[in-house]
């Protein structure tokens, strides 16, 4: 995992720099040709022609140069933190500029930060670096998928029996328990050969327009669009390149026995379709957000068939936080015949496996960057595309896929294996190809190698914090906080939820992980002022995790207020024009609260940041799923 900040105070970017990436011997021999290829891409406006100039450096074994974002940044604060200041603006625009914050509740916040038209991202997040409380800020980044453009057409499933899938479906075809998140440009959920693997939120009802679940998605049944902020994680409705995440979802689990198409690695899995990349890219925040849902849904496998030369602190600890939790992270390694993979296949983290792409005479493919951890199969690759197609791809896109489905299998025959051990498997497996590190994936010798390795152990749970603390208002009920479970390195455990006072009331008695448990307190039994009790959550009849509640009567505010002229002042909220503040509500940093500004805009979560820009007297509102209304004047001078 890399700590450090990605701007310094000289303003240098941060590099990923792994030993294990440098090629081992020369990928091509003196007298083998390197053919050249060029990325197609769109006329957009000049930045577009220089990016395509840059695109052109592949032919000399270059990674393209990153393209920032111009509209934000991103900026990570340290905990209890405010957020940056802003310019004042008198006349025009909304009062609250809202923060987004991206990171999960339990880490520290990190914000998307609006600037200016024509102000430069690299600039401005340097200047946001040195500000007090800032941990490190970057540009947005867009990044790119991995496929290498090829002529629409049918052909053989030659890469699964190139990695032995055949043979390995004699010990299994799969588990509809094993979730591969497909982060991506989106996965056609009808199309035939993959409607029966597509996930399905197990906590959420389908069209209520209720965040069942609490997890700040409305109706996510299948999935979410971080593209269009919304819950159909379904492809572009148009353009030429938009079914390259449908294509990369067939590799892993088209299904299989069901007389159409194709097969994919596993005939049964469930497909998380995740649409991060839009129709110029996909942006940082917008990948982070994916990978975190992917985390904090059950996912075991992420693929990532998409990268490029930005080093992104803010999705290194996305990625950091799936390990910390057994989720495995493929990447595509990239197609610019560079010696070394890109980002973020380069990243030093150890659920990351990079993936080049092989031919079908095992040789690494002309466009393939060198030196990835493994290869599969990535030349004419035959998968789903648009409902009721199948087209042939290319690029290193397409050999990542066979290798997070391979991940699924031998997680479908040892649901207990650690991410670890599941790495190593896939490692020492390998069959030896020329510019790769461990060599191209083998399904049987990687099923033989866990089978060698895997040993079931004792479950254990891992809370999102151990500690709730309510405050009970006179006449008020208080509003319900949630925290979340997985199980150590990944995979699915049962529990059982009991309390040991009476006054605390958990939404569950029995679950399995990942899971969102909802915590309520009655203050009908409080009898104290401050009163302490516990949950406890249970694994075959063994104490796994204990979390504390602690319940405070009387009267309060009703939010508290961190920030550099931010102020709580006889019932309303303070602050100087310009000033960046954090805003959170007292019941708890983990209520279920939803924040309506003065123009409507509305934010969800127990905490708010916000800039607040135009001089005058102003409401914030906060609402809660259960119908319940609080109302804060705010002023700003």
């Amino acid at each position: 995992m890399h700590d450090e900040k990605l701007f310094s105070a000289a303003g240098d970017p941060l590099r990923y720099v792994d030993a294990r990436f440098e090629p081992v011997d020369p990928l091509f021999d003196a007298d083998e040709p390197v053919v050249a290829f060029f990325r197609r891409r769109k006329p957009r406006s000049s930045a577009a022609a220089a990016a395509a100039i840059a695109a052109c450096l592949a032919c000399s074994g270059e990674h393209p140069a990153a393209t920032p974002a111009p509209d934000a940044i991103l900026v990570q604060l340290e905990r209890g933190a405010a957020p940056p200041p802003t310019v004042a603006r008198d006349d025009v625009g909304p009062p609250i500029v809202p923060l987004p914050t991206l990171a999960p509740e339990e880490d520290a916040p990190l914000l998307r930060v609006p600037i200016e038209a024509g102000t430069d991202p690299v600039a401005a997040a340097a200047e946001a670096a040195a500000s007090a409380g800032v941990s490190f800020a970057e540009p947005i980044y867009v990044y790119q998928t991995r496929r290498v453009p090829n002529d629409p057409r049918y052909g053989d499933l030659w890469g699964l029996e190139k990695i032995g899938a055949p043979s390995a479906w004699a010990r299994s075809t799969g588990e509809r328990s094993v979730v591969v998140a497909v982060v991506d440009d989106g996965v056609a959920t009808d199309h035939p050969d993959l409607a029966s693997n597509i996930w399905r939120n197990p906590s959420e009802l389908e069209g209520n327009r209720r965040d069942d679940d609490l997890d700040g998605y409305v109706d996510d049944v299948n999935g979410w669009d971080f593209v269009d902020d919304d819950n159909d994680p379904s492809p572009a409705k148009s353009g030429e390149e938009r079914w390259h995440g449908s294509h990369v979802a067939g590799t892993i689990g088209a299904a299989g026995d069901n007389r159409l198409g194709v097969v994919g690695v596993n005939w049964k899995v469930a497909l998380m379709p995740l649409r991060a990349i839009g129709t110029r890219g996909g942006r940082t925040d917008h990948l982070a957000k994916a990978i975190d849902f992917a985390t904090e849904h059950g996912a075991r496998v992420i693929n990532a068939s998409w990268g490029g030369a930005g080093n992104s602190q803010v999705i290194a600890n996305a990625v950091a936080r799936a390990n910390r939790k057994g989720v495995l992270f493929v990447a595509a390694a990239g197609n610019d015949s560079a010696p070394s993979p890109s980002f973020p296949a380069n990243l030093g983290i150890e659920n990351v496996i990079s993936v080049g792409a092989t031919t079908r005479e095992d040789r690494l493919a002309v466009f393939s960057d060198r030196a990835a951890m493994v290869a599969a199969p990535g030349v004419d690759i035959l998968s789903t595309t648009a409902p009721g197609r199948y087209e042939s791809y290319e690029g290193t896109s397409m050999a990542a896929p066979h290798v997070a489905g391979l991940a699924a299998l031998l997680w479908a025959t040892h649901p207990a294996a650690t991410l670890a051990q599941v790495r190593k498997a896939l490692f020492d497996s390998a069959v030896a190809v020329r510019g790769v590190e461990r060599g191209r994936v083998d399904a049987m010798r990687a099923l033989a190698a866990l089978d060698h390795d895997a040993a079931p152990g004792a479950a254990s749970l891992r809370l999102s914090r151990d500690a709730l603390t309510f405050n009970v208002r006179p006449g008020r009920m208080p509003r319900a906080q949630t925290i979340t479970l997985h199980t150590d390195g990944g995979g699915s455990t049962a529990f059982t939820v009991a309390a040991d006072q009476p006054w605390i009331v958990p939404g569950k008695t029995k679950a399995e992980t990942p899971a969102r448990i909802t915590i309520r307190v009655d203050p009908a039994g409080l009898r104290s002022e401050t009163s302490e009790g516990h949950v406890t959550f249970t694994v075959e009849g063994k104490s796994a995790a204990t979390l504390k509640v602690t319940a405070r009567a009387g009267a309060a505010p009703l939010v508290a207020i961190q920030g550099e002229g931010c102020d709580l002042r006889e019932g309303k909220l303070h602050a100087r024009a310009g000033a960046g503040c954090a805003v959170t509500f007292a019941d708890g940093e983990t209520a279920d609260v939803t924040w309506v500004l003065p123009d409507g805009a509305q934010v969800s979560g127990g905490r708010m940041y916000g800039q607040f820009v135009r001089r005058g007297e102003f409401q914030l509102v906060l609402g809660s799923s259960e119908g319940d209304t609080d109302s804060l004047p705010v002023v700003i001078e």
